[in-house]
């Protein structure tokens, strides 16, 4: 650390940095040039704009477990607003910069690379760069001029110097090349939530409330077209439209200058008002901003509705309504690397498919914005959706960005915003609405599994305990030249009572019929038991195909026959179709094991999951229809 004394005003200065070549004294803003152990007074510095930021200098927080305090800061603009970089400085002397751009901060470092750089005009968003054996995609493209500096700075920041930037993503690395210098310059870093960063010392910044909200001066506090008041809840603000007569306003530093005059045909007040404050899912949320979208892939009625939220540490948010149906969006800070028009892709772990494709225009705005937002402006959409995920690119001529939406329940937000007016009616299915069957549908395959398990259990208890029992096996020949016949089996002896006992007749009958009176007698009491069948069995060859009809098989089942001593007598009548012998295999089982109910009941258990697999697949039907480019995998998205 090297302390010294301004030479313009005596003010104190310190060095904390060794790679710090520049610092701007805090009271008279001189830029001063080290020089080995003096200090060189170079030129005043500019102004910065003031943006509120709760970031300043002496600010300290935390990056992958390291300690770092912030040093210095630049100030840079292009045509959609004002960003800053905070130079940090790490307790082991090295250094990195702090983005500060639209609510997302990003750390990042100077990075030597080997692979030659494009050129920056033959960058356009969407574009595949490879650095290092990396795959990054070109995400932004900009032209600012570096207007102010504080602090300490590795560089001279004098009356200020244009810059051409492109931020390329991939995977969880943001990259930045810095066009300023030739060769030109690479920031390699990531995106990082405000809580991580586990920040402290930082400006005495207020919520925006009803009560304490940033406002310009009294000459700025009117519409520069109709004089209606106008406020501003965000540092960030680069454009607001009057809610009075619809013109737009661009916003600059503490001046306003009308950018559109009252040129929006429609007229909208939003249902959610503008300055509402509500808490949502664990953070507090002011509305600032609203604006109507168009899509021209979706027919005459495809609009939807956009709500800005801001809050100062998590920065903007949108709440956005389509037919009836709501999603809270924020920007992705690790976006997927996707071909265009890839149908498919593994994000997070999750599996999202392309719903939408088309291009989405600005119809009305009013409120306030953190660019210079247009009627009019156009950009490229694709939508992925997870439900209740959705995954959003956008692309236009200078920048391609991605947002994360997840569905809400209307009853959630008018909660949290403590509406007493009803939501929008929903209409329709929204593309990441989660399905209502889904949860029903699991609980009736698990409900059926389980009814199936204690089926089988059962149907196994009456197999093993009620066991079989073969008692009597005899095989007996009839003779074609004697019609009829009558046999008398072997006895077999029933020990205890029979829940049910089956007669098998196993023929050899072919092209042919047998008629068989069958029964059953009790031979000391003389009780019987009559069964009449009769068993055909034809079969043959016409035009190359073989056919059949009946079987040579049958049986008959005799119920709750008490124990004792039996024997069967058997009636056979042989058709005279066929002169051919026929052997007839008899068998008699106590408590044969029936599986024929089992199996009804089976059939009928089936029926309730696969009609709740219908009824699931029906929403999923409804929800693919609004889609613009169809369902490839039929709309089973889950399994049972």
């Amino acid at each position: 650390m090297k302390r010294a004394s301004c030479p313009s005003c005596g003010a104190p200065v310190v060095f904390r940095a060794a790679t710090s070549l520049y610092v701007v004294c805090d009271f008279c803003r001189s830029t001063l040039l080290r020089s080995g152990e003096d200090l060189q007074n170079i030129g005043r510095m500019a102004e910065l704009l003031e943006d509120s930021s709760p970031i300043r200098i002496g600010s300290e927080g935390r990056f992958r477990q390291r300690h770092f305090a912030v040093v210095g800061r630049i100030q840079l603009q292009y045509e959609s607003g004002v960003w800053n970089e905070w130079h940090i400085l790490f307790d082991d002397g090295r250094s990195a910069w702090l983005a500060e751009a639209s609510g997302e901060l990003i750390v990042s470092a100077q990075v030597a690379v080997s692979d030659p750089l494009p050129a920056f005009a033959t960058l356009v968003p969407e574009m595949p760069v490879t650095l290092d054996g990396r795959r990054f995609i070109v995400t932004d493209l900009a032209t600012a001029r570096c207007i102010a500096g504080e602090g300490e700075l590795p560089f001279r920041v004098a009356a200020g110097y244009d810059v051409n930037t492109a931020d390329l993503r991939g995977n969880d690395r943001f990259l930045t090349i810095d066009y300023s210098e030739t060769p030109p310059l690479v920031f390699v870093g990531q995106s990082v939530a405000f809580a991580d960063l586990q920040l402290d010392k930082l400006r005495d910044v207020q919520e925006p409330s009803a009560a304490a909200v940033r406002q310009v001066a009294a000459r700025a506090l009117n519409c520069p077209h109709c004089a209606a008041a106008l406020t501003i809840h965000s540092p960030a603000t680069e454009s607001i439209g009057c809610e009075s007569c619809g013109s737009i306003i661009g916003v600059e530093n503490e001046h306003l200058s009308l950018l559109s005059r009252a040129a929006q045909a429609l007229r909208e007040a939003p249902w959610l008002p503008l300055g509402s404050a509500g808490q949502l899912r664990g953070n507090d949320w002011r509305v600032i901003g609203f604006m109507r979208r168009s899509s021209s892939s979706g027919g005459p009625d495809c609009s939807w509705s956009e709500y800005l939220l801001y809050n100062v540490q998590e920065g903007f948010a949108w709440l956005v309504e389509y037919q009836g149906h709501w999603n809270l969006a924020r920007s992705l800070p690790h976006p997927p690397v996707v071909s265009r028009g890839e149908a498919k892709f593994i994000h997070a772990g999750r599996e999202f498919r392309l719903f939408n494709h088309g291009a989405a225009e600005v119809i009305y705005v009013v409120g306030e914005f953190y660019w210079r937002v247009t009627v009019g402006e156009r950009c490229v959409v694709d939508d992925y959706i997870c439900p209740p995920l959705m995954l959003s690119r956008e692309v236009n001529e200078r920048e391609s960005t991605w947002s994360q939406a997840e569905y809400l329940e209307p009853a959630e937000l008018c909660a949290a915003f403590g509406v007493k007016t009803p939501s929008p009616q929903r209409r329709e299915v929204c593309a990441n609405q989660p399905n209502p069957l889904v949860e029903t549908h699991r609980q009736t395959c698990r409900l059926f599994w389980k009814l199936v398990l204690a089926a089988t259990l059962v149907q196994l208890a009456f197999t093993f305990l009620l066991a079989s029992e073969l008692l009597l096996r005899q095989r007996v020949v009839l003779s074609p030249q004697n019609e009829e016949a009558t046999l008398t089996s072997q006895e077999f002896i029933l020990k205890s009572r029979a829940r049910a006992l089956l007669v098998r007749h196993q023929t050899s009958v072919t092209n042919n019929w047998v008629s068989v009176n069958t029964t059953l007698v009790e031979k000391n009491t003389g009780e019987a038991h009559l069964g009449l069948q009769e068993i055909s069995h034809y079969k043959g060859v016409e035009d190359g195909e073989s056919w059949s009809e009946g079987s040579p098989a049958d049986e008959l089942v005799f119920r709750a026959v008490p124990a004792g001593t039996y024997q069967l007598v058997i009636e056979y009548e042989l058709g005279s179709d066929n002169s051919d012998a026929v052997i007839d295999t008899i068998e008699v089982i106590r408590n044969p094991s029936g599986w024929s109910n089992y199996v009804l009941l089976l059939i009928f258990l089936a029926i309730f999951p696969l009609l709740s697999r219908w009824r699931r697949n029906s929403f999923e039907a409804r929800r693919w229809r609004e889609s613009d480019v169809g369902d490839d995998a039929g709309g089973d998205g889950d399994e049972d």
